[in-house]
């Protein structure tokens, strides 16, 4: 049985890759725009204020917006932000994760709420957190 309506929950990931991948996360409801990312970047901002971070995003218009143009400039000596070329899934380790995470957590599987969704999403992201080396086969490539 399923409903006539989709719903759907937006998830932005993040990794740092040093040794073992280390990694966090955000699920949110709302619609992911250029505020949401700049709120994002002034958490990684404070989270890592002893070092420039390099940052490498996919080509969601809102990674390129004004704002988020203007802003990043402002915050130069922070942070750098490199795209990656349009269609190149295949050098964005973010895709290679989140195909594991549907794998084990979304295929197939019928979710009556979103909030179940959101549950089940948050574990898997958690036993990544708890065991980065679960992912070392996923992103080996990337290391």
């Amino acid at each position: 049985m399923s409903f006539p309506t989709r719903k759907s929950i937006k998830a932005s990931v993040r990794a740092q890759w040093e040794q073992t991948p280390n990694g966090a996360f955000v699920l949110k409801k709302e619609k992911f725009n250029g505020d949401s990312l700049i709120d994002l970047l002034k958490q990684l901002i404070r989270q890592y204020s002893e070092r420039k971070i390099h940052l490498v995003t996919d080509n969601a218009p809102y990674h390129k917006g004004p704002r988020v143009r203007e802003w990043l400039e402002a915050n130069s000596n922070s942070i750098e932000v490199r795209s990656l070329s349009k269609y190149s899934s295949k050098l964005n380790a973010t895709e290679y994760v989140w195909r594991k995470v549907k794998r084990l957590t979304t295929h197939d599987r019928y979710f009556k709420t979103a909030k179940k969704l959101a549950g089940e999403l948050f574990r898997r992201f958690h036993r990544f957190q708890a065991n980065p080396a679960s992912l070392r086969d996923t992103i080996a490539g990337f290391l």
